[in-house]
């Protein structure tokens, strides 16, 4: 089951992602990546920053996910109209 965990923050969009461990940092795993049981295309490395397909990306951030998107995000997800 997808449970985001952080937002991927660019200039113009925020993305729910769950963050998965490896050996070299973190996974950053979207809803489509995880239903459609593809690799994530984003990464997080250590001390290096956000990675694209193993592109170092610019003016991406990531943030923890506040309680109120968390409670969104699963409403959403389960197709709750609220």
């Amino acid at each position: 089951m997808f449970s985001p965990t952080h937002v991927l923050i660019s200039r113009t969009k925020e993305t729910p992602v769950q963050l998965m461990p490896t050996r070299g940092g973190y996974k950053l795993y979207t809803e489509v990546d995880w239903q459609q049981g593809r690799e994530a295309a984003f990464e997080l490395k250590p001390k290096l920053g956000i990675f694209c397909q193993g592109v170092p990306v610019v003016g991406f951030q990531l943030a923890p996910m506040s309680a109120e998107a968390e409670v969104t995000a699963s409403t959403e997800a389960s197709g709750v109209a609220q």
